[in-house]
């Protein structure tokens, strides 16, 4: 995603998807102008109602304000859709 709009339109897909979204930050780790964002997401699946809890993290590149520049997101999708599917 780039851009406000690219982020919007991910944040949009999620809350959509698990309305109850509920985003803990888990930790930070700051080394030079690199981050690693680590969070945990509960919820709901809007469509099944299945319990979710899934942790993941965001690696960011920061500029020299500490914004940030470049993120890549992780998390395991392979469990997302066991959880979503209820099993």
């Amino acid at each position: 995603w780039k851009g406000h709009a690219g982020i919007v339109a991910m944040a949009s897909g999620f809350y959509a998807d698990v309305p109850d979204l509920h985003l803990r930050c888990d930790g930070i780790r700051l080394a030079g102008s690199h981050a690693v964002y680590l969070w945990t997401f509960t919820g709901h699946h809007s469509r099944t109602r299945n319990p979710l809890t899934i942790r993941g993290w965001e690696e960011w590149e920061l500029t020299d304000d500490l914004r940030v520049k470049a993120s890549l997101g992780w998390y395991d999708a392979d469990d997302y859709a066991r959880q979503v599917a209820g099993n």
